[in-house]
């Protein structure tokens, strides 16, 4: 019997530290992305996926003139925090939807992939902003 309160013990504490820390634990920070410089993304919406733990937006569209279009994969914060801010909702942007958009492109690498850090709809000039919880150089 005592072999079973401490089996069902060890049990319940696994459960409880593997409940706490698989939030944290799938969380990714967002260093793969570099701050310091800004570009400017015009496109149109493909999809606005507005999931936890991150946000993202899907973007076809290129960052100048030069540039092949392409879809680009552009990650925020997730929906809890983005709500808080002026405009977004998990139907602020849709499919179709002609976009200027500011990002931090990735560090590495040649992929479309990048930080949003402001959304503006052409056709009304709507500004989205972002707000970041980590060391982030300026909010928008």
């Amino acid at each position: 019997m005592r072999q079973l309160i401490k089996g069902v013990g060890a049990l319940a504490i696994a459960y409880t530290l593997g409940t706490q820390l698989g939030p944290a634990a799938a969380h990714h920070s967002m260093v793969m992305y570099d701050r310091t410089r800004t570009v400017t993304l015009t496109g149109t919406v493909v999809e606005l996926q507005w999931n936890n733990p991150h946000v993202f937006l899907l973007v076809n569209g290129r960052t100048g003139e030069g540039d092949p279009s392409g879809v680009w994969h552009l990650e925020t914060s997730g929906p809890t925090n983005l709500a808080r801010l002026p405009g977004w909702s998990p139907t602020a942007l849709k499919p179709g939807d002609r976009v200027t958009v500011q990002i931090n492109p990735l560090r590495e690498g040649e992929q479309r992939n990048a930080r949003l850090t402001k959304v503006i709809l052409v056709d009304t000039g709507q500004e989205l902003g972002t707000a970041y919880q980590d060391l982030d150089l300026q909010r928008h």
